[in-house]
């Protein structure tokens, strides 16, 4: 009898392997994510599919997609794989909210970079690692826990919500001396950023100055790079207001028009949802939503 129910133990390393092919839906990135072949991978989860008595996966096309059963199973053993992380991180003393790995894309980034220190300041046992992600695909199987992006992301295996709705201002340096007639700002300087290429029309159109004749100016891939020249004196941007909002109170820069207009793109809070439970990011997402 003995014998009888160890072979009917739940296959861990299988549960592991299919865990990751239902978060990535794909054998090859579930490989690469664990260090094993292809092969192993199916391999394993042909072994849970025997013995769980049901089919976890159906073809679609080239791909992979869950079956009923197997979204099911997906769920629970996210859940269940993160609570043996947080069991086994209690054992060794090492606790599970010590460190908090924090993505961010890079539009995002400077924003969220100027909250991390209130956030440490009322977290002191949580020791805050950041990394700065090209796309939302890189937070699967990437050890982030959560993450703040600058566009949505689509997948089964995250929850997401809007933390933020971006708005644009005009800034300047603070030695230099803007027109006090908006429309006279075309003959200035303009500072563009490629993430935002009708930001100036839209910009002077919400000002009452529908004819602009000249936009000529500096383009830049990156707004960080943009927000710098324009605390150089270089001219005037037109940015996101989140990512200068300490430039603005130190006095390294300056919006000379005030107002705002909307970007139409919102930031996003990200999180895997085999992660939503534990404690360092129940925290970071309490702080984050208010």
């Amino acid at each position: 009898m003995k014998d009888i129910e160890k072979t009917r133990q739940t296959p861990l390393n299988a549960v592991r392997a299919f865990e990751s092919a239902a978060r990535l839906l794909s054998y090859t990135k579930a490989a690469n994510e664990l260090g094993v072949t292809q092969g192993a991978v199916s391999r394993q989860i042909s072994t849970l599919e025997a013995y769980l008595g049901r089919r976890l996966f159906r073809r679609v096309g080239r791909g992979i997609a869950l079956t009923y059963p197997g979204a099911q199973f997906a769920e629970d053993s996210r859940q269940a794989l993160a609570g043996i992380e947080s069991a086994a991180a209690r054992i060794m003393q090492r606790p599970d909210h010590s460190v908090l790995t924090i993505g961010a894309t890079n539009d995002a980034s400077r924003w969220l970079v100027q909250r991390l220190t209130e956030f440490q300041r009322a977290h002191r046992a949580v020791s805050v690692h950041l990394r700065v992600l090209g796309s939302a695909d890189e937070m699967h199987g990437g050890g982030i826990d959560i993450a703040v992006l600058g566009d949505a992301a689509q997948s089964p295996s995250l929850s997401m919500i809007e933390i933020l709705r971006e708005e644009l201002i005009v800034v300047c340096g603070p030695d230099l001396t803007p027109p006090g007639d908006v429309a006279a700002l075309t003959g200035e300087t303009l500072l563009h950023i490629v993430g935002y290429p009708t930001a100036w029309t839209g910009w002077f159109a919400a000002s009452g100055v529908s004819e602009v004749d000249n936009l000529a100016g500096p383009l830049y891939d990156d707004p960080a790079l943009a927000i710098e020249a324009a605390i150089q004196g270089q001219g005037y941007a037109i940015v996101p207001k989140p990512s200068v909002e300490s430039d603005l109170a130190a006095g390294r820069l300056m919006s000379p028009y005030g107002g705002a207009v909307a970007s139409g793109r919102s930031y996003y809070l990200v999180w895997p949802k085999a992660k939503g439970r534990l404690e360092k990011v129940t925290l970071f997402r309490s702080f984050m939503v208010g």
